[in-house]
């Protein structure tokens, strides 16, 4: 769970929300990228957006990740830890995450499998390399 401020149309108030960042990062930045979560399962198909149902995943309600509303926000605005999510639906969500940036458009294919490799080291690290 964490406080959201937002404004307009973002998300706004106490809602469960993903940390969605390597473990390095989790580790030793006072900051964490978050990724909010809704109930409100409008626009389920849209490509940046990802269903995870209640059941077996240990969410109070279906909820839908809004890929494309990253935050990063100081660790002082979480509240408490609510569950980890199956790989299966990460493996979604990191898909759904990168097409929101379109980043990938811009990375010579070659390079991909690079920056994989580098991604999963830092995601199992424990401290900086």
């Amino acid at each position: 769970m964490m406080k959201f401020e937002g404004t307009g149309s973002e998300q706004a108030g106490w809602r469960p929300a993903l940390v969605f960042q390597n473990n390095v990062g989790n580790t030793y930045s006072p900051n964490v990228i978050m990724l909010p979560l809704t109930s409100k399962l409008k626009k389920s198909n849209q490509p940046t957006h990802v269903v995870v149902p209640a059941e077996g995943t240990g969410l109070a309600r279906d909820s839908m990740v809004l890929c494309e509303n990253p935050v990063s926000v100081s660790k002082d605005k979480l509240g408490k830890y609510l569950t980890t999510l199956p790989d299966e639906y990460m493996s979604k969500i990191a898909e759904a995450h990168i097409l929101a940036t379109s980043a990938i458009a811009f990375i010579n294919p070659a390079v991909i499998l690079a920056l994989w490799e580098r991604a999963s080291k830092l995601n199992s690290a424990s401290c900086p390399t």
